[in-house]
C-alpha cells in the first residue's frame, strides 16, 4: 500500500487563502492549529461556503477541493488527538490491497 501525507493538504487550509477579508483574518495558521477549539473555525467556514453566493460558486467550480482539503484538516485533527498509531494511504492502493483479500 501507498502511504500518503495529508498534513500539506490539511496546512493548504491556511496556507492557500483566498484574498476575501474573512479568509484572511480567520483562515491563519494561528487559527487552524489542529486543536478542537479550532474546528469552529472550519466549521463557520464550511458554513460560509455553503450559504453566501461566492461559496456556492467556488463549490459549483472547486467542490473536490474544497472536500479534499477540509477533509484532511478534519482527518489530521482527528489523528494528533486519539493517541494512536494513524497512517495515511492513497485510496487506490487501499482498494487494490482490499481487492485483493476478497
Amino acid at each position: 500500500m501507498i502511504k500518503n501525507d495529508l498534513k500539506g493538504i490539511a496546512k493548504l487550509m491556511y496556507q492557500d487563502v483566498s484574498k476575501d477579508t474573512w479568509d484572511q483574518e480567520n483562515l491563519t495558521k494561528r487559527n487552524l492549529d489542529f486543536t478542537i477549539e479550532r474546528i469552529r473555525y472550519i466549521d463557520a467556514y464550511t458554513k460560509r461556503l455553503c450559504t453566501t453566493q461566492r461559496g456556492s460558486e467556488l463549490l459549483k467550480n472547486h467542490f473536490d477541493n474544497f472536500v479534499i482539503r477540509i477533509g484532511a484538516y478534519i482527518g489530521e485533527f482527528i489523528k494528533r488527538n486519539i493517541n494512536q498509531d494513524f497512517k495515511w494511504y492513497e485510496y487506490d492502493s487501499v482498494y487494490h490491497f482490499s481487492a485483493l483479500d476478497g
